[in-house]
């Protein structure tokens, strides 16, 4: 099994981790964004376990093997 984690929860996010949840073998646990709230809304929508406010929490997340950067391209480097 291959644990996901999603970066922001911008339309990308949804439309992508929306497709991840149908593939076999990967699961989505653990999303953050840098508004906590957002995440947390996120995080329930699709069944998320894990929501962070705070973006590296979810790269020290021992159970995140592969993360999505769901943020715009001028923010990928920072992240």
């Amino acid at each position: 099994m291959i644990g996901w984690g999603v970066v922001a929860t911008g339309g990308i996010a949804n439309v992508v981790t929306s497709d991840m949840l149908l593939v076999d073998d990967t699961e989505v646990r653990a999303v953050a964004s840098r508004d906590l709230g957002r995440a947390q809304e996120f995080a329930a929508k699709y069944g998320i376990p894990k929501p962070y406010g705070d973006y590296r929490e979810l790269i020290a997340d021992p159970g995140v093997d592969v993360v999505y950067i769901a943020s715009p391209h001028s923010g990928h480097y920072d992240v």
